[in-house]
């Protein structure tokens, strides 16, 4: 997993998924041991649907 707010990368299988002191019990969020930032695995595939849009889009304005 690459964190949104700093860019580093990580395996989100060893940090483990969420923080033992909040009061969401068993939520996904997976915390960037570099930053802190609580990264929310679910938004991955909305992210790269998101890219690839954006990449298709860019391509057929190169086309033209």
């Amino acid at each position: 997993m690459q964190c949104r707010m700093c860019g580093y990368e990580f395996d989100e299988k060893i940090i483990g998924r969420s923080c033992q002191g909040c009061g969401k019990r068993e939520c996904q969020t997976v915390h960037c041991p570099n930053c802190g930032y609580g990264n929310s695995p679910e938004y991955e595939t909305e992210f790269k649907f998101i890219d690839s849009l954006k990449d298709k889009l860019s391509f057929k304005k190169k086309k033209k």
